[in-house]
């Protein structure tokens, strides 16, 4: 079996099994959402100790549906193309252990569109989904997992990769959980950051991924993850879903630089049950490493 290991163990996370998975059950228990039915989630892709209350929020929005697909969106942070990248590798590890990718699901994908490629290369390379795996592996131990990263959040890879999504899930979503990988914005001034986030936000509640997109062009928001969010606004506007605040947080709750601040959300589409203020905050005390940038 082809198996790509993991490559931010020990600098994102945890490096070994009993703390990762102490940590992660920890994050899950203190999260301020209850579990419920979420099919979407935005869950951020930062350092657990800048992000992992956050994306602790997002999980449990999820964890009262008997998931068997973990269906991962995450952007290229290194080199991005005009493509939709899928992996080879047939398991995704971590130091919890390997997660089994859904080959037959992807194969699906990629019979929808030409764009979608084949390529080890730039998932071996990227911590955006794998920061994602201990919460899956957490609350969802027996479900499989289909990576996608999106090259370029370009209109046109956007659409392909909602509509292979939708005709993958036509007959087949009830056991799906689709993740959005992404930060609100990128390292910014905190005044710049925190506008950036209402304007990010506001577009999202609104349901108007093409305008993310936009913005994101125009650079008035940097969400980095912004193709992928679009992308799942275009499903729930199929679907009928509007966007749930979860929690916000940011890189200075651990520490970081006013100059250089990342925000963060855990957001949540589709029957989620939650008991948070929208605009709650914080995240707990730096001991896992990484950066707050992503």
């Amino acid at each position: 079996m082809k198996i790509r290991a993991s490559t931010v163990d020990g600098i994102f996370y945890p490096a070994e099994a009993a703390p990762l998975s102490a940590l992660v059950g920890e994050l899950l228990r203190l999260a301020e959402s209850g579990p419920g039915g979420a099919r979407c989630i935005v869950s951020p892709h930062a350092a657990y100790a800048f992000s992992g209350e956050v994306a602790a929020a997002a999980y449990r929005a999820a964890a009262g549906r008997a998931v068997e697909r973990v269906v991962l969106l995450g952007p290229v942070h290194r080199e991005p193309a005009e493509r939709l990248c899928l992996p080879e590798s047939e398991a995704f590890q971590t130091p919890m252990g390997s997660c089994e990718v859904d080959g037959t699901f992807l194969e699906k994908l990629a019979q929808a569109s030409p764009r979608f490629l084949f390529d080890d290369i730039p998932h071996l390379e990227e911590h955006c989904l794998e920061v994602q795996l201990p919460f899956v592996q957490a609350l969802f131990p027996r479900a499989r997992i289909a990576p996608v990263l999106l090259g370029k959040p370009a209109p046109a890879l956007v659409q392909a990769l909602a509509e292979a999504l939708r005709q993958a899930l036509a007959r087949d979503s009830d056991g799906t959980l689709i993740v959005a990988s992404a930060n609100m914005t990128l390292s910014r001034p905190l005044e710049q950051s925190a506008r950036e986030l209402a304007a990010a936000l506001e577009l999202i509640r609104s349901g108007d991924g093409e305008a993310l997109l936009q913005a994101a062009s125009r650079r008035s928001v940097s969400t980095c993850g912004a193709g992928c969010i679009a992308a799942i606004l275009s499903l729930e506007r199929l679907w009928g879903g509007r966007a749930e605040i979860l929690k916000l947080g940011d890189s200075l709750a651990a520490g970081g630089d006013r100059r250089k601040v990342v925000q963060y959300a855990a957001i949540a589409f589709g029957n989620a049950k939650h008991g948070t203020n929208p605009d709650s905050r914080g995240t707990r005390d730096p001991a896992a490493g990484g950066e707050g940038d992503d």
